[in-house]
């Protein structure tokens, strides 16, 4: 079972929103969908999700596709939007009730105690929906969207506004998930993709920068030393020793600087900052954080 992205684009009017977006996902992954706002998670999960048809591309999920067979694809799909659209009138399990007969579960009484049980619902299952906190609230619109036991679940933005507790019971909760299906969700959080996923994928400006695992986004491909300097290095980059460097500037106090000899590397850039009346905090052969990363592809 797989989940294959074809050439995905949207516009709206002039401004492009996705742009030639390919990628694969296989089953039993967790993927972070990760990018600053507006670079079009949200409206990549749409399409995925057939709730809004692309412009141009294609999205296949076992051989069915989103285009040519979007009710069949559908049924294979769980999606809880960013909004977490939820009828609040509606007590918890009255309202997976409603649920189980649009998607006309068999056994629904039993398929609605297994998804009580699963995200933890038990407590608040009698309970009307517009008196439970966001935290629970989270756990209704996860249960909504695998009730029917989708192949696929997508998750818009789903630990977005949670405390410390609640966010560690939803990426449980997402972690289980993905024994049985595909788990695709974004957000902007960075400790979550560290949690919980196997892969990223990560957009800027409607457009695919990364697609690999957490090691692989993290390990250079070639050996490298960050640097901390106590000063802003910004202005200083134009100096003719960096021309022939192979560096990334991480914020305007690291820099992370690539090269195959790293001995000779850290030596030459000590005699630069004693030459400038620099200071050098921190000088190592390092992993660059997450966070680091996330700035160099989304600059």
């Amino acid at each position: 079972m797989a989940l294959n992205v074809i050439g995905l684009s949207k516009k709206y009017e002039t401004q492009t929103a996705v742009d030639d977006l390919s990628f694969t996902i296989e089953k039993g992954s967790v993927v972070g969908f990760l990018g600053p706002n507006g670079a079009g998670k949200s409206t990549t999960l749409k399409m995925i999700a057939g709730y809004l048809i692309p412009d141009t591309g294609d999205v296949v999920l076992n051989g069915i596709s989103n285009i040519k067979d979007p009710i069949a694809f559908k049924k294979l799909v769980g999606y809880l939007p960013e909004s977490n659209p939820l009828y609040e009138e509606m007590y918890v399990k009255e309202y997976f009730s409603f649920l189980a007969s649009v998607h006309e579960i068999e056994s629904p009484k039993k398929r609605i105690s297994e998804i009580i049980e699963a995200t933890g619902l038990s407590p608040m299952q009698h309970k009307k929906i517009s008196e439970l906190s966001k935290g629970y609230k989270q756990r209704v619109g996860i249960a909504a969207a695998i009730i029917h036991k989708p192949a696929l679940i997508l998750l818009d933005e789903p630990t977005s506004g949670l405390d410390p507790n609640q966010l560690i019971e939803i990426r449980t909760l997402i972690q289980n998930l993905s024994k049985d299906a595909i788990v695709l969700f974004s957000t902007h959080i960075l400790q979550e993709v560290s949690a919980i996923c196997s892969n990223v994928i990560v957009l800027h400006q409607s457009k695919m920068v990364a697609n690999t695992t957490i090691d692989g986004l993290i390990k250079p491909s070639q050996p490298a030393v960050r640097v901390v300097f106590e000063e802003d290095i910004t202005s200083y980059l134009s100096d003719s020793f960096w021309a022939n460097l192979s560096y990334e500037q991480a914020d305007k106090h690291v820099l992370v600087v690539k090269s195959v000899d790293l001995s000779g590397l850290k030596k030459n850039i000590l005699n630069y900052a004693l030459d400038k009346g620099l200071n050098i905090q921190a000088l190592q052969t390092q992993e660059a954080s997450l966070e680091e990363i996330f700035k160099l592809l989304t600059h």
